[in-house]
């Protein structure tokens, strides 16, 4: 069996040259689509990219950004563009309060 490393994970590669799209991923998995061996990963749902993180469990759901590292400015910003009201003349620590009872 043959492997090639791509970003650190080891992709095996198919045995004969015949399809250059074929590969197979390290749960066994093989198959054959645009891209072939590319550095990808798939999703139970079909979906199909690289990005970095990998193979690590993610979702692509718009995740809440770290208000803490936020500026007030910023806060007020993103509650806007997030349809929350929120008092800026507030400290940071009560808008971040106000933002995540809205949310």
């Amino acid at each position: 069996m043959r492997f090639t490393m791509k970003n650190g994970k080891r992709i095996y590669l198919p045995e004969s040259n015949k399809d250059d799209m074929k590969h197979t991923h390290e749960d066994g998995t093989s198959h054959s689509h645009e891209g072939g061996d590319q550095p990808h990963h798939h999703h139970e749902d079909g979906t199909m990219h690289d990005h970095e993180g990998g193979d690590q469990p993610h979702t692509h759901d718009e995740e809440t950004p770290n208000f803490e590292k936020m500026t007030k400015k910023a806060l007020g910003e993103w509650a806007v563009d997030n349809g929350i009201s929120v008092d800026s003349k507030k400290t940071k620590a009560k808008m971040i309060e106000e933002i995540k009872e809205q949310l």
